[in-house]
């Protein structure tokens, strides 16, 4: 079988490859495809080759020739760029995988489907944006809020079946309209490959690990504010922070950092796309926080919990409900709160290694494989034969 994945949407700062949780569930699950021996094909931008290439997967690229850079101005040319394909794609035949609700990746899908309507078009939807959302300026809310919404359009006439990333997602999804062969679908975690290398005994070396594209709606702003407090009780605490930012954000952070004296405090750590290197990474922190204002998985939740690393979270509806009581709650926004709960479980050893237990426990149930092959089975039971 062919399956297609569009994922136009990864882009760069300074060279470096863009990475989110979305990247890194159909980057996983298409690994776990090519194992079962079906043929791999992925249209993306040159970062994104790179960050498939990082991440271990070996695949045939057509590139979607668009800049790399992150802006409202490239992101313009993405969706007008869209509606052109590569010659090598006109004749595709199989799955077309987009993996995003973006118009960037919901415009190539739809025009290879057309193409050959006996390519199944399985559509991944990962949340529903409200018009405005926190952290973001009005007109990147209004422009994000445009373009998803134009990409559920074309999804609910002509997406073969939609895969909603959670059982919260499908509901906000038929919310708005979308409701034939709609499926809620997970993500997951290398179970086995990450106790394998968390095995090897690291040295702790951060106090709390924060992770996640650095952007004010990912909380990256609040995780500094929060350290701020933490530090005014534990002078020597250590925060390590995993990500990729602009170089607006970075200064932004940088100052921010600098006007509350931390710079011993904190470290940036930048992105990491070792499977190795990052486990080593988040196992060496007593702790892993997650200020976000937006989320409709979180898979570095279940990446941390893998490890036995305890997970601290603002209070999300969107993902309470999938990680129940495995995770310490903070109510949205409330930055001493978060701060003072991790100064409790800082000094309440006994705690965080009940919590490690309980979170081991759960994730060892949301394989990549096992996710990857009901998945392909959601699509494949659409019985196109002359595909």
């Amino acid at each position: 079988m062919n399956i297609l994945l569009v994922m136009n949407g990864i882009g760069s700062v300074n060279g470096a490859p863009g990475i989110s949780g979305g990247d890194v569930r159909a980057i996983e699950l298409a690994k776990n495809w090519q194992l079962a021996g079906h043929h791999i094909h992925v249209f993306t931008s040159i970062a994104g080759v790179t960050l498939c290439r990082r991440m271990g997967l070996k695949s045939v690229f057509h590139i979607f020739h668009v800049p790399n850079s992150h802006s409202l101005k490239n992101y313009a040319v993405r969706f007008l760029k869209s509606w052109l394909l590569p010659k090598t794609l006109h004749d595709f035949k199989g799955i077309i995988y987009s993996t995003s609700e973006h118009i960037y990746d919901v415009i190539p899908a739809l025009r290879i489907k057309k193409k050959n309507n006996n390519s199944i078009w399985a559509a991944v939807v990962h949340f529903v944006a409200p018009f405005h959302r926190t952290g973001n300026n009005l007109l990147n809310s209004m422009f994000f809020y445009a373009n998803q919404r134009l990409g559920f359009n074309y999804i609910k006439n002509r997406a073969d079946v939609v895969l909603a990333v959670s059982k919260n997602t499908a509901k906000q999804i038929e919310n708005i309209g979308i409701k034939n062969n709609v499926y809620p679908v997970f993500a997951g975690v290398d179970f086995k490959k990450i106790s394998e290398v968390v095995s090897r005994g690291p040295i702790s070396k951060y106090d709390t690990l924060f992770m996640k594209r650095f952007n004010s709606t990912k909380g990256v702003f609040d995780m500094i504010e929060i350290w701020k407090e933490v530090t005014n009780v534990r002078k020597d605490a250590k925060l390590g922070m995993i990500g990729l930012g602009t170089e607006d954000i970075m200064t932004k952070l940088r100052s921010l950092v600098n006007s509350y004296h931390l710079e011993k405090n904190v470290d940036f750590l930048g992105p990491v796309y070792s499977f190795s290197q990052k486990f080593l990474l988040i196992a060496s922190s007593k702790l892993f926080a997650l200020p976000s204002y937006e989320e409709n998985w979180g898979i570095v939740i279940g990446e941390a919990m893998a490890a036995g690393i305890p997970v601290l979270c603002y209070d999300l509806p969107e993902i309470k409900s999938i990680w129940e009581n495995k995770v310490v709650w903070v109510p949205k926004g409330n930055k001493k709160v978060f701060a003072a709960k991790i100064l409790k479980l800082l000094n309440d050893h006994q705690q965080r290694e009940k919590l490690s237990r309980f979170g081991i426990s759960f994730i060892k149930k949301y394989d990549w494989h096992d996710i990857a092959e009901k998945e392909l089975n959601i699509m494949l039971s659409l019985n196109k034969s002359e595909i």
